[in-house]
């Protein structure tokens, strides 16, 4: 009896196991996860944006790539003559496509969330940066909406508005840049 039910159990466990590589396989089928090229914009010496290239393993749906990289944008520039923009403490909260063309980035940190102390040109590119980011990658990104723990933000330093949803600028691009 004993053996019967070791037996049982075992089966059971086994069938539990499969199952669990299956659901794993659908959703990864699902997903369609693969290595993509993306452009990521951080401020260059001249003051200005460039792009640097890097392969990430991105979801085919955009609504769950932005995500992905906006996180990888907020890592930082791999180039050393590149700055980094964001606070290392940012973090990306959610990212929300909408269908009009609006993403809908929710920053957060204790960086962003306690006042951060930079000047104008520097929230001025850490903004920019975002928005080229997002919208260089996406052909449905049209705008980029900012917000801070979950709330309409009106700044993130204090000194460039974020009321509204903002488009990408190219004169703050660096002609030199790839």
């Amino acid at each position: 009896m004993t053996a019967v039910a070791i037996a049982i159990a075992l089966l059971l466990l086994a069938g539990a196991c499969r199952k669990k590589e299956n659901v794993a396989a659908n959703v990864n089928a699902q997903n369609r996860i693969a290595m993509r090229a993306v452009r990521l914009y951080y401020e260059s010496p001249s003051m200005l944006l460039a792009s640097e290239t890097r392969n990430v393993p991105l979801p085919e749906n955009p609504a769950a790539a932005v995500p992905v990289v906006v996180r990888e944008m907020m890592k930082g520039p791999t180039q050393p003559e590149r700055l980094r923009i964001f606070p290392l403490d940012t973090v990306v909260r959610g990212t929300y496509l909408l269908p009009e063309g609006t993403v809908i980035v929710d920053l957060g940190g204790a960086t962003i969330t306690q006042g951060w102390g930079i000047g104008t040109h520097d929230e001025l590119m850490a903004i920019e940066s975002l928005v080229w980011t997002v919208t260089s990658n996406f052909g449905e990104a049209k705008r980029v909406r900012v917000l801070v723990n979950g709330s309409p933000a009106e700044t993130l330093a204090g000194h460039i508005a974020l009321s509204r949803s903002l488009t990408p600028k190219p004169d703050l691009l660096d002609p030199q840049s790839p």
